[in-house]
């Protein structure tokens, strides 16, 4: 059975009953800061059209080997672009002259509607000014956590899971498994980790996702009546769960009661701070983890061979095996095929080379970190299916100074919606996958129903 879903069609009753709104601010009780207005809308026309097109031809293969063999270093007027593992390594180990894009907007952003702007560490190229920063953030979320969060994720997941509906035609049950299960499952956990509560979930996800696809896209990235909409609401939940903490503190040990209690010596975190690690930590992961258990679905449902060692490591119980298996199927569609940098002074990358190239100051820098994993000069056989690569063949959540600070919860998280889904009996896709802008929007799957 193959079925189509509309734009605006919401499946999954017990989740999108959540998630309806009618555009208007919220109405709270008095001395309750209010929620603006926000409506998410959709870009139409060519530029969505160039944009999809652009990401197309960055995740072709032949275009990666061509590039990589003839002309590794592009440059073309003021772009550039680098294609070799080792160069993309180079790049991104230098932050000191590669510049990320968003450095200014996303300070802005934090703290939109003020008088200020306050960092968070995705946008801080200074070393010693990011890790002081890091230091903090990591007090707060904390490895340890890794086994709440991957209990939480598998109850999550299992509770989407139960909530599936029947097939119209058959007996098989179908879930629409973006919106109801792989965009469910990271909003559940910045509800019971982060400890930011969330109304209207889908609403909520669609402002993230505005965010971050403006804040990490083509450069230069300047600021944008509809995303500064798009952030404003954001930027009052989590206010709004600020609020709530701090007048009626919590003991349930989530990440906001942690850094509300971290306003105190020795750190001393400001109401801004503690906004702005909550708004970078959420517009890096639910978008992401979107994007990326999207392309992963789509990846097992087109490759037989991807689909079955999923289903033979979740079947296993081998969480380790699993997460390897997920993240390789991931390398052949990246959730992002590569960041950009902005080059401060002229370099030469790859130095003492036949390959070597001076970027010039001020060019735009395209990083592409998805040729670097299919590069043989440092990846074994990379168009082989093998989950067993070392971590080294991996950019999926970046390199160097900023490489993911959250992959440690995003794995997990991502790893555990799975597990409950290919637990599921003869799992087929019911739909295509549907983008809103770049992000995965709508993908129906079915399957049969556990015999209890």
């Amino acid at each position: 059975m193959t079925a189509e879903i509309s734009e605006t069609t919401s499946m999954g009753e017990p989740f999108a009953a959540k998630t309806r709104s009618t555009g208007e601010a919220a109405q709270h009780p008095a001395g309750e800061r209010a929620i603006p207005s926000y409506k998410p809308g959709r870009q139409r026309g060519i530029l969505v059209i160039v944009r999809r097109s652009l990401v197309w031809l960055l995740t072709r293969q032949w275009l990666m080997r061509l590039l990589r063999t003839c002309w590794p270093i592009p440059r073309l007027f003021r772009y550039a672009m680098v294609t070799r593992y080792d160069d993309v390594a180079e790049v991104l180990s230098r932050p000191d002259v590669f510049k990320v894009p968003f450095a200014e907007e996303i300070a802005r952003l934090n703290d939109i509607g003020e008088n200020s702007s306050t960092p968070f560490i995705l946008g801080i190229d200074d070393k010693e000014a990011h890790d002081r920063q890091l230091k903090r953030v990591m007090r707060a979320f904390r490895r340890e956590d890794i086994a709440k969060v991957t209990a939480l994720s598998r109850t999550s997941a299992d509770n989407a899971i139960s909530s599936s509906t029947a097939c119209p035609s058959s007996k098989r049950r179908q879930i629409d498994a973006i919106r109801d299960l792989i965009t469910r499952v990271p909003l559940e956990v910045c509800k019971k980790y982060y400890g930011v509560e969330i109304e209207e979930q889908q609403k909520f996800a669609y402002a993230t996702m505005d965010v971050s696809g403006h804040l990490f896209g083509r450069p230069t990235v300047k600021p944008r009546p509809a995303i500064d909409k798009a952030a404003a609401y954001f930027r009052a939940v989590v206010d709004q769960a600020i609020d709530g903490e701090i007048k009626n503190p919590g003991n349930s040990d989530t990440v906001l009661e942690r850094l509300v209690a971290m306003q105190k010596a020795p750190d001393n975190l400001t109401r801004n701070d503690i906004r702005a690690f909550l708004m970078g930590m959420i517009v890096g992961f639910v978008p992401t983890n979107t994007m990326a258990g999207g392309h992963i679905l789509e990846m097992l449902l087109r490759k037989e061979k991807f689909m079955d060692a999923a289903r033979e490591a979740a079947g296993a119980g081998d969480d380790d095996l699993l997460e390897r298996t997920l993240f390789e199927a991931m390398r052949f569609m990246p959730h992002n095929p590569g960041p950009f940098r902005i080059c401060s002074r002229d370099y030469t990358v790859a130095p003492g080379t036949s390959r070597a190239k001076t970027i010039k100051k001020e060019s735009k820098v395209f990083v592409w970190t998805m040729s670097a994993m299919f590069d043989s000069h440092q990846v074994d056989r990379p168009r082989e299916f093998n989950p067993h690569r070392p971590a080294s063949d991996y950019m999926l959540l970046g390199y160097g100074m900023h490489w993911c600070v959250g992959a440690f919860i995003a794995r997990v998280q991502i790893a555990q919606t799975f597990k409950a889904l290919l637990a599921q009996p003869n799992l087929k896709r019911a739909g295509k996958l549907q983008l809103r802008e770049l992000f995965p929007d709508h993908l129906l799957v079915e399957f049969d129903p556990v015999k209890r």
